[in-house]
């Protein structure tokens, strides 16, 4: 158990990195890596390839915010206001 939670710090990016991996990103902005790849195929998320067209593919954290904060979440109060104003509910 010791021995995981050291692996999971070892690879948890630190907030002060600007350039993250696929599976950094997703453990950044809290989703999973598949959804991470979705939204790159479907460029929702910049990305570039470091090494060439067979490249490792890096994320810039600056536009995983962008993202993360363009598709907030929102709770259950806050759905009911937006139903509300549109006279859904």
């Amino acid at each position: 158990m010791i021995l995981n939670s050291l692996k999971m710090k070892k690879s948890s990016p630190a907030i002060e990195k600007r350039f993250y991996s696929v599976k950094q990103a997703a453990f950044y902005s809290g989703v999973s890596v598949r959804l991470i790849y979705q939204k790159l195929k479907d460029g929702d998320i910049r990305y570039y390839r470091v090494g060439g067209v067979q490249g490792k593919i890096v994320l810039d954290r600056q536009d995983l915010d962008a993202f993360v904060m363009a598709n907030e979440f929102k709770n259950s109060d806050q759905i009911r206001e937006i139903l509300k104003e549109k006279k859904l509910m």
